[in-house]
């Protein structure tokens, strides 16, 4: 795995879950993060990122730390349902309907692709903080492995999260001195803190600044131990966020329709017919079952019946719901609002336009598939243009900084995964989709695929010049720098420069 003279030797990933680019910038800029700016920023560069779909914490950890869309690793949110596996009663074994956010998050690395390599898999020693995807970390370099349950649960009732983060900047710095090869720290507090207050509150903006503080502490430890310049530093987010003015109840939507809905934490309801998955809070999976089915509740139900169903009128009426998506009988990907109608579809090279199944089932050859997008009425992602065979990277650029960035290659890779529902709804910016349950109450969303949260800040001391660059593009292009490379992997990134 390894080639010649790289151009570092250590890594540290160093992600502030929930900083959105626009704000992280604007931080640089003003001089709130002076040690990120001259150490990470002016040695080599700010790139607007684009995250995954969903844009929330855990499935989008996954480009990061393996390559792989959402979709491709069949972790379409931090809730999903299985519609050929799930059954009530849950008896004693997994029924098929999984929340990452309880006991199932110490599941989430079982339920990665199996054969597929981490970003750990590559380093040693290595170190890991507060990440959950810690698959390839040996369990003793698995820094916060015991104590974060109980520091979670600590902070989500008493708020102290700025303590939390403490923890990490502790174990950081023990990791740096140590001289650990690759270091991962999340650092949880400016998501937990957005949720609470709002994405630019005193305590959020705080702890920006402390966090900057602890890189420039990080840099003292590494000029002493002249390691400095062969260390790759990488400060980036899993995802952004936005304010939240109105919640949207879509559980009670579909009761009051008729569509007797499952969801969380109301999961041993009797006699339900749909269920809803929310991640994020900004978007949701929806499913329903196939009455014709004893077992399980059947395959995805295509676009066309749920539209017959009237299911599709009903929720487009919502306000503040951007859109609702489903897969075409065609296995094309549908994109309704309340004045259009998109679609996206996609063939490989060399194969037949027309036949879904010509398509590999996710993004595994990305540089041979092209995207094609039309619609009719007023186009619900907000493009404008009719896109024919458009390259991955091509489709990214030209969406880069619109209203839904990447929106075409995003939504298709998420149906690539057998969990996503009938239909994904993405809010618009002030909304979100929980009006219940939600402890402590939301003020702040991210899960949708708006620019506020799928744009991302990459910082870092190496300067990229490619100014279109996705998440998933990180795994390839760290290794790289720093003498790995992923061949005979199946990956979803690109190497950018």
């Amino acid at each position: 795995m390894e080639s010649s003279e790289p151009d570092f030797k250590r890594l540290v990933f160093i992600i502030i879950d929930g900083a959105p680019y626009e704000i992280f910038k604007a931080l640089i800029e003003n001089g709130d993060l002076p040690n990120i700016k001259k150490y990470v920023v002016d040695r080599g560069s700010l790139n607007k990122g684009v995250s995954a779909f969903p844009s929330t914490t855990g499935p989008a950890f996954i480009p990061f730390f393996m390559g792989l869309y959402p979709g491709t690793a069949n972790i379409p949110g931090i809730r999903w349902l299985s519609k050929s596996n799930f059954q009530l009663p849950h008896r004693f074994k997994r029924p098929g309907i999984c929340s990452y956010m309880g006991l199932d998050g110490l599941r989430f690395e079982a339920d990665l692709p199996p054969n597929s390599p981490t970003l750990f898999n590559f380093f040693s020693p290595v170190s890991n903080i507060y990440n959950l995807l810690a698959r390839g970390c040996p369990p003793a370099k698995n820094l916060t492995r015991w104590i974060k349950p109980f520091l979670y649960t600590y902070a989500h009732f008493s708020h102290r999260w700025r303590f939390v983060n403490r923890i990490a900047i502790r174990q950081l710095h023990k990791a740096a001195e140590a001289g650990d090869q690759f270091i991962t720290c999340l650092f949880p507090a400016v998501d937990t803190f957005s949720h609470l207050t709002e994405i630019q509150s005193p305590q959020v903006l705080q702890t920006y600044r402390e966090i900057d503080a602890a890189v420039g502490k990080l840099v003292d430890i590494l000029q002493k131990a002249n390691t400095l310049e062969e260390t790759l530093i990488l400060v980036t987010s899993d995802h952004g966020m936005s304010d939240t003015h109105t919640h949207i109840d879509i559980p009670q939507h579909l009761d009051d329709g008729g569509w007797r809905c499952l969801h969380y934490p109301k999961v041993w309801r009797q006699d339900t017919v749909s269920a809803s998955m929310v991640s994020g809070n900004g978007m949701t999976h929806l499913y329903f079952k196939n009455s014709s089915v004893k077992k399980g509740w059947g395959e995805r139900a295509p676009f066309e019946k749920l539209y017959r169903m009237g299911v599709i009128g009903s929720l487009i009426e919502l306000e503040g719901l951007g859109f609702v998506a489903g897969q075409s009988e065609t296995g094309d990907i549908i994109v309704q609002s309340r004045t259009g109608q998109g679609k996206i579809s996609c063939h490989s090279l060399g194969t037949d336009h027309g036949n879904p199944q010509n398509v590999a089932n996710s993004i595994e050859c990305a540089d041979a598939l092209r995207f094609s997008y039309e619609f009719a009425g007023t186009d619900p992602l907000g493009y404008g243009v009719l896109y024919k065979n458009l390259s991955s990277r091509e489709a990214l650029r030209e969406t880069y900084d619109s209203s839904y960035p990447d929106g075409i290659v995003q939504l298709w890779q998420i149906f690539n995964s057998e969990r996503t529902g009938d239909l994904i709804l993405s809010a618009e910016s002030g909304y979100d989709l929980r009006a219940r349950y939600e402890i402590p109450k939301h003020h702040a969303t991210h899960g949708a695929l708006i620019a506020e949260h799928m744009h991302i800040p990459l910082a870092t001391n190496y300067p990229m010049a490619e100014q279109c660059i996705r998440s998933v593009d990180v795994f390839p292009t760290v290794l790289r720098l720093c003498g790995h490379n992923v061949a005979g992997h199946r990956i979803d990134g690109r190497v950018v420069k």
